[in-house]
């Protein structure tokens, strides 16, 4: 499913018209309340946001929808946009941002994208999970835990988890993981992916016996640290 959550003048009719294209169960909401009922409810794997507006002037709509849609794609398509609010909204939580009006068939690129990435878009489901002592992240339940700890990860920080759990000990550059994580090259926002990992480790601090399992090699990048997770024997009993 594909939710157009329309609270301006960008034609609604036009945007679902496109994105029918990708999916044709595409859903539209002219209200941040609607929005949000719905995606209690179900499963939303991506969410088109078109802002009429400054994003400054609905950050709390914008935190609101990040936090309830912890599983989807939200991607930004902003009337008025500047480069601040680019960078804003991906350090925010937003998969992806683009000017408004555009390209249709960039949109369309990008929508399908996101729902290659999204949990349930595997025909499979048989990816294994990656287990590394104490911490074990699943990428077909979207579910990871570390020291019997089940961490409360938005969509982008359980990818990002899971690309540097996915190749242990291994050090990506800033531009590498924009480029593998968020799934384009955002020159220049280098930035958005040292936001992501510090609230990343924020919430990997608050699980007991928490390790540092997400390393800085300064100069380079970052790295998952397998050296640091504590062996299996020691886990705790989960808790969610």
């Amino acid at each position: 499913m594909i939710l157009i959550v329309n609270q301006g003048n960008t034609p609604s009719s036009e945007l679902q018209h496109c994105l029918q294209r990708v999916n044709a169960d595409c859903a539209l909401a002219t209200s941040m309340a609607t929005a949000l009922h719905k995606c209690t409810h179900e499963f939303v794997p991506v969410i088109v946001l078109a802002l009429s507006q400054p994003l400054v002037e609905c950050l709390d709509d914008f935190r609101a929808l990040v936090r309830k849609a912890v599983n989807s794609a939200v991607i930004v398509l902003a009337q008025q946009g500047c480069e601040a609010e680019r960078i804003l909204s991906l350090e925010l939580g937003a998969q992806d941002y683009l000017d408004y009006p555009c390209n249709p068939a960039e949109l369309q690129a990008r929508v399908r994208v996101q729902l290659r990435r999204t949990p349930a878009s595997s025909s499979t489901g048989n990816e294994r999970p990656i287990q590394i002592g104490c911490f074990r992240i699943d990428h077909n339940y979207h579910h990871a835990t570390v020291n019997g700890y089940a961490l409360p990860l938005t969509a982008t920080e359980f990818d990002l988890l899971y690309f540097l759990a996915s190749h242990p000990d291994q050090v990506f550059s800033r531009a590498q993981l924009l480029s593998s994580v968020w799934g384009y090259h955002y020159s220049g926002y280098e930035h958005t992916v040292n936001s992501h990992v510090n609230r990343l480790r924020a919430k990997l601090d608050k699980a007991p016996l928490h390790s540092k399992l997400v390393e800085t090699v300064w100069g380079v990048g970052y790295k998952f640290n397998s050296a640091s997770v504590l062996p299996t024997e020691m886990a705790l009993p989960y808790s969610a």
